[in-house]
């Protein structure tokens, strides 16, 4: 499922002029809500687009104990785990994590890659 962007113009001062109050015909109270617009509109964005969305997306997600194998002994013993990720590159080698702008075209069973454009 895709989130749906956020497309709102949210440069509203920007296109005024140099003296709305004058030449754009704008009252004192018209110029405060122009300043105010940007964040009115994300903040309705996420409170009644993204956050339904996700709510929705959470709410739905499979029992997540079937993508944990259990098998995995560093899941089991946390010193093992702790020495085995280090660092963050080391822990990523080890995850079998990787990320780019395109897809691979082979990957390792269980591999994870992040995808971004």
């Amino acid at each position: 499922m895709a989130l749906t962007k956020f497309t709102e113009n949210v440069n509203n001062i920007q296109g005024l002029s140099d003296r709305p109050n004058t030449i754009d015909g704008l009252t004192s109270s018209q110029l405060k809500e122009l300043f105010d617009k940007a964040g009115a509109d994300i903040k309705t964005y996420l409170n009644e687009s993204l956050t339904e969305e996700l709510d929705t997306v959470i709410t739905t997600i499979p029992d997540p104990s079937n993508f944990v194998t259990t098998s995995d002994s560093r899941l089991t013993n946390s010193r093992q785990c702790n020495n085995s990720f280090d660092s963050w590159s080391t822990a990523r080698t080890n995850l079998k994590i990787t990320y780019g702008t395109t897809l691979p075209q082979t990957a390792d069973n269980g591999a994870i890659f992040l995808l971004y454009k």
